[in-house]
């Protein structure tokens, strides 16, 4: 096994996809959760179509969705792949001996079990350090990736706030689309059918994001976003969760060698003007 921690990332979203995978370089061992599909928009910045196809590709770097505890044990121990786990909260985390949990999950979201790691790490709302997990890492506010040792996050999410120009289904149904991420869409272009009724683009612009079809919604369920700019970036890792993610790997490096406070406040300092 590698020398650093064994880390449980609850969550296939981009935020929780860009944590595993700059955890996993870093040369811990990584595994992901999310029990059931998470309604993900920007799916090739992200891992989430792991769930469905049994692999996803992000940044070199791939996910595998494993049923059996041999192909978990390969993937932490080789670290050539991060093991997508499906299975209920509790399950997941009594399957192995994890030093460090983080849950990368929406305040919006069922929380992930926390319970049984060494060190606990929630991203953005839902938790407060000291009380129900050991740190709380920003997400949102003008001050992503500082870390709390105490109190909740004071700076909000980055779920639904972050999308653009988002296109909700119209009615309950099941969405097909023969659209793809990355393709120019004009206003009032049919982007898809949910049921029987038309889903259309609000705007002239690129599908940054668009959920798997087919897949059941609600009315009012997100179901793509649609970016003005033609440039806009519809795949990788966003600049933002890039510096999340290093300092979560920071928080895990610091917090395990015993840093001292004044460590801790001089580390995050230099890491927050010169992110790796």
């Amino acid at each position: 096994m590698p020398d650093k921690s064994s880390v449980l990332v609850h969550g296939v979203n981009e935020l929780a996809s860009a944590v595993a995978r700059t955890l996993l370089l870093s040369g811990h061992a990584v595994a992901l959760h999310q029990s059931a599909p998470e309604p993900v928009l920007r799916r090739k910045m992200c891992f989430a179509d792991a769930w469905w196809d049994g692999a996803a590709t992000l940044g070199g770097v791939e996910a595998r969705r494993v049923t059996r505890d041999a192909e978990l044990v390969s993937g932490l121990s080789n670290r050539m792949f991060v093991p997508l786990l499906t299975h209920p909260d509790l399950e997941v985390v009594g399957r192995w001996p994890w030093d460090v949990v983080v849950d990368a999950r929406g305040a919006d979201e069922e929380p992930g079990s926390r319970c049984g790691a060494e060190l606990t790490l929630v991203l953005g709302p839902g938790a407060t350090a000291g009380v129900d997990c050991d740190l709380v890492i920003e997400v949102g506010g003008v001050d992503p990736g500082a870390v709390l040792r105490s109190g909740p996050a004071r700076g909000g999410g980055r779920a639904f706030a972050r999308y653009d120009t988002v296109v909700r289904a119209p009615a309950e149904g099941v969405f097909r689309s023969e659209k793809a991420i990355g393709e120019m869409v004009r206003a009032g272009e049919m982007i898809g059918l949910v049921g029987t009724t038309l889903a259309v683009a609000p705007c002239d612009g690129r599908l940054r994001g668009l959920a798997r079809p087919p897949r059941a919604l609600k009315a009012g369920d997100l179901l793509a976003e649609v970016v003005a700019n033609p440039a806009v970036q519809v795949s990788g890792i966003d600049r933002l969760d890039q510096i999340i993610a290093r300092a979560v790997d920071f928080a895990i490096e610091l917090e395990q060698s015993g840093a001292s406070a004044d460590d801790w406040g001089a580390g995050f300092k230099s890491h927050s003007r010169n992110p790796r």
